[in-house]
Protein backbone atom coordinates (compact mmCIF):
# COMPACT_ATOMS: atom_id res chain seq x y z
CA UNK A 1 0.00 0.00 0.00
CA UNK A 2 1.20 3.38 -0.84
CA UNK A 3 1.90 5.97 1.60
CA UNK A 4 -0.75 8.05 0.30
CA UNK A 5 -3.06 5.36 1.04
CA UNK A 6 -2.40 4.78 4.28
CA UNK A 7 -2.36 8.73 4.84
CA UNK A 8 -6.19 8.59 3.38
CA UNK A 9 -7.34 5.72 5.85
CA UNK A 10 -6.04 7.28 9.04
CA UNK A 11 -7.33 10.57 8.09
CA UNK A 12 -10.63 8.67 7.09
CA UNK A 13 -10.63 7.46 10.37
CA UNK A 14 -9.67 10.38 12.45
CA UNK A 15 -12.20 12.43 11.24
CA UNK A 16 -14.60 9.66 11.70
CA UNK A 17 -13.78 9.32 15.05
CA UNK A 18 -14.21 13.11 16.05
CA UNK A 19 -17.20 13.51 14.19
CA UNK A 20 -18.28 10.44 16.79
CA UNK A 21 -16.96 12.57 19.61
CA UNK A 22 -18.82 15.99 18.25
CA UNK A 23 -21.81 13.62 18.33
CA UNK A 24 -21.46 12.32 21.79
CA UNK A 25 -20.97 15.12 22.96
CA UNK A 26 -24.80 16.37 21.19
CA UNK A 27 -26.15 13.68 22.79
CA UNK A 28 -25.30 13.97 26.38
CA UNK A 29 -27.33 17.55 26.18
CA UNK A 30 -30.97 17.63 26.01
CA UNK A 31 -32.48 19.89 22.86
CA UNK A 32 -32.59 22.80 24.78
CA UNK A 33 -29.00 22.02 25.71
CA UNK A 34 -29.11 21.25 29.37
CA UNK A 35 -26.39 18.45 30.44
CA UNK A 36 -28.07 15.09 30.63
CA UNK A 37 -28.33 14.19 34.48
CA UNK A 38 -28.78 10.44 34.44
CA UNK A 39 -25.58 8.39 34.61
CA UNK A 40 -27.29 5.49 33.36
CA UNK A 41 -28.16 6.82 30.19
CA UNK A 42 -24.82 8.46 30.27
CA UNK A 43 -23.53 4.74 30.15
CA UNK A 44 -25.06 3.55 27.92
CA UNK A 45 -24.30 6.33 25.42
CA UNK A 46 -20.57 5.89 26.27
CA UNK A 47 -20.44 2.39 25.72
CA UNK A 48 -22.35 2.83 22.29
CA UNK A 49 -19.71 5.67 21.26
CA UNK A 50 -16.89 3.19 22.67
CA UNK A 51 -17.74 0.67 20.25
CA UNK A 52 -17.96 2.77 17.54
CA UNK A 53 -14.69 5.04 17.95
CA UNK A 54 -12.86 1.72 18.49
CA UNK A 55 -13.97 0.78 14.98
CA UNK A 56 -12.69 3.46 13.72
CA UNK A 57 -9.18 2.73 15.78
CA UNK A 58 -9.60 -0.62 14.10
CA UNK A 59 -9.26 0.39 10.71
CA UNK A 60 -6.43 2.38 11.89
CA UNK A 61 -4.72 -0.94 13.07
CA UNK A 62 -5.85 -3.21 9.93
CA UNK A 63 -4.48 -0.44 7.56
CA UNK A 64 -1.23 -0.22 9.63
CA UNK A 65 -1.20 -4.22 9.56
CA UNK A 66 -2.08 -4.43 5.73
CA UNK A 67 0.54 -1.49 4.39
CA UNK A 68 3.33 -3.82 6.39
CA UNK A 69 2.75 -6.65 5.16
CA UNK A 70 3.02 -5.38 1.78
CA UNK A 71 5.83 -4.47 2.59
CA UNK A 72 6.84 -8.19 3.40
Amino acid sequence: MEAKKLSELYSIATLNAHKLIDELYEQVHTNDGDPIYMPEQIKTLKQSYIAKIRQELDLIQSASQEASDEQG
